[in-house]
């Protein structure tokens, strides 16, 4: 039997569709497999395909759907972030500037204390986000401050990360 005496494929001719070349060699596989008792091995030794390319495609195919056997983009697809709300945004932008010199790290653990759940990464996004549209200011470093920064004393802002 040929691809185009499967019903399926007479359908789908009739609709305007055209089989790429590939595609009828993969129906071929299909084919062949179907009508020499379902045999994965004597298919694979027919054609010349190794077995891995053979089952990805028999997954792929759908016998109502022929379109199935043909090709389709490698192209990865694109990861959309996670979005916060807007309340997010305003409950970190508090949290800040109560605690002005905390980064991210510790400001995961107060958001985590009400109960809001968000990973280290996006509060920094949403840091950087404030910072770009000018909602966010840091505070300016004095140059005393600068000098001692090396000496453990008088650091207001260095305060352990608290415990979760």
């Amino acid at each position: 039997m040929r691809w185009y005496e499967l019903p399926e494929a007479r359908q789908l001719a009739s609709l305007g569709k055209r089989l790429s070349k590939a595609a009828r060699q993969r129906l071929q596989w299909m084919l062949f497999y179907s009508f020499n008792g379902r045999n994965v091995a004597r298919t694979c030794r027919h054609f010349g395909i190794s077995r891995q390319t053979f089952y990805r495609w028999k997954g792929r195919f759908d016998r109502h759907d022929l379109t199935t056997l043909e090709e389709h983009s490698h192209r990865p697809h694109k990861v959309r972030r996670p979005t916060w709300t807007p309340q997010l945004a305003e409950r970190v932008l508090a949290l800040r500037r109560q605690y002005p010199r905390w980064g991210k790290d510790k400001l995961v653990v107060l958001l985590r204390r009400e109960h809001l759940i968000v990973s280290t990464s996006m509060v920094g996004r949403i840091l950087g986000d404030l910072k770009r549209r000018g909602a966010l200011h840091e505070p300016p470093r004095a140059a005393v401050l600068r000098q001692r920064r090396r000496k453990l004393r008088n650091r207001p802002w260095a305060i352990r990360k608290p415990k979760y």
